[in-house]
């Protein structure tokens, strides 16, 4: 057989395989598990309005649980807080919760908090600041990371669970970037 026809039936063989593999993967997609759907809560806000986290459906949410002696949560509502504008643009709800009891050490309410670790925090129309309900902190906080968020698309779904803010602003843009499709 000619060198030429052994080498474009290699180069057959190995397009073949890279096909199968590329389909094998879209297959798995497709029937990957669907995103767990956001457990339904209450919390209460600072001005004292109980909520249901199924009432903030229709809205790609950012839902983070923080302790206020917290160093990092600290940092995660700096870090939110100077993105407040491109996240509002995105239209990404940001919902800052104090963990129930505070994680179960002493510490501010969340309005003193934020104001404290932000100079001259003016609340964005997009942002919720409120304290966890003992149900809520049983189904989103059960391991008790004092900094935890979850970031939940306008349907309900949790498409993504980190901590630290500061260090994963990358992860919440672009999730609030991918949910303008949706």
């Amino acid at each position: 057989m000619f060198a030429w026809v052994q080498a474009v039936l290699k180069d057959l063989r190995r397009r073949r395989a890279g096909l199968l593999l590329a389909g094998l993967v879209a297959i798995q997609g497709a029937f990957a598990a669907p995103a767990p759907e956001a457990p339904d809560a209450y919390f209460r806000t600072a001005e004292g309005m109980t909520v249901s986290t199924a009432e903030l459906k229709g809205e790609p949410t950012l839902l983070f649980l923080l302790s206020t002696w917290c160093t990092s949560c600290s940092a995660g509502v700096k870090a939110l807080y100077r993105q407040a504008d491109q996240l509002e643009d995105l239209r990404l709800r940001v919902v800052v919760l104090r963990n129930y009891e505070n994680g179960g050490y002493p510490g501010m309410d969340i309005q003193p908090y934020v104001e404290q670790v932000v100079s001259n925090f003016v609340q964005p129309e997009n942002w919720i600041l409120g304290q966890a309900s003992e149900k809520l902190d049983q189904a989103y906080y059960a391991r008790h990371y004092p900094d935890i968020y979850f970031l939940i698309d306008a349907n309900g779904r949790i498409q993504d669970v980190s901590s630290a803010p500061a260090a994963t602003m990358d992860r919440i843009l672009t999730f609030a970037i991918d949910q303008q499709g949706d």
